[in-house]
């Protein structure tokens, strides 16, 4: 059963009530199991909030049945008859209410606060671009070294080579990463190891793969760990000093 869409009873003056297969409560039940007397009747509930609640369906006189309402409005006529179930209802709203507030002041302090950090980061990728660590902070790449290397070992990313295919200096996207905007050649060296930075377009590529490359990156560290294991033990399965 859908908990979510089966009504709460209505717990008034120590009893229980739940409503019916159409999820509505008999008011005039109600008001005979309390032994109310004649003037809390649910034909004498005639203020402004009945006549509202009729003029919307929440609550309805049946010919020969008696009055049914639906849980708003058995609950507004639960605090008609009860002021113990106003206050409780009353409070309950004021406790809900100021925790709301709590916690949407709580999210937005935090929203604030790392605003300015995100305003900064977004500006720097629009302007001379990222760096790869500051990239990889943003996008929820947890190790950027050993990510660079997983990139270059799926193809995605490759080493720079000289006239004698040597390799020279950090991984970098491939060129059509740089000619498509995705990422920038630096300007300078200074606070920049890779010779690149990452722009708006290449950090919304690696928030996309930010799962599969954290996940190779742990794959590949397990890989290492079970090699290094493997050369410790000799031809007999034993561990070796």
């Amino acid at each position: 059963m859908n908990m979510t869409n089966t009504p709460i009873p209505v717990s008034l003056m120590g009893q229980t009530f739940s409503a019916n297969e159409d999820r509505m409560w008999h008011l005039n039940e109600i008001h005979k199991g309390l032994d109310l007397p004649d003037s809390k009747s649910p034909s004498e509930w005639r203020n402004a909030i009945s006549m509202e609640l009729r003029t919307s369906g929440n609550l309805r006189s049946l010919d020969g049945s008696g009055t049914f309402a639906d849980e708003l409005g058995t609950i507004a006529y639960a605090m008609w008859v009860s002021t113990d179930f106003y206050l409780m209802v009353a409070g309950a709203f004021v406790a809900m209410r100021n925790s709301a507030v709590g916690e949407l002041r709580s999210a937005k302090a935090l929203l604030d606060a790392n605003m300015p950090k995100a305003s900064t980061l977004d500006m720097k990728a629009r302007g001379a671009g990222l760096t790869w660590t500051e990239a990889c902070r943003v996008a929820g790449i947890q190790q950027p070294r050993l990510a660079l290397e997983a990139l270059v070992s799926v193809k995605v990313f490759v080493y720079p080579v000289d006239n004698f295919g040597t390799r020279e200096g950090s991984p970098r996207p491939p060129k059509a990463g740089f000619d498509s905007g995705a990422f920038v050649r630096a300007s300078s060296d200074f606070g920049n190891r890779e010779g690149w930075r990452v722009k708006t377009a290449g950090l919304d590529w690696l928030r996309s793969k930010a799962e599969k490359i954290n996940l190779t990156v742990a794959e590949t560290k397990a890989a290492k760990v079970r090699a290094k294991s493997k050369d410790k033990t000799d031809r007999w399965g034993r561990v070796t000093k």
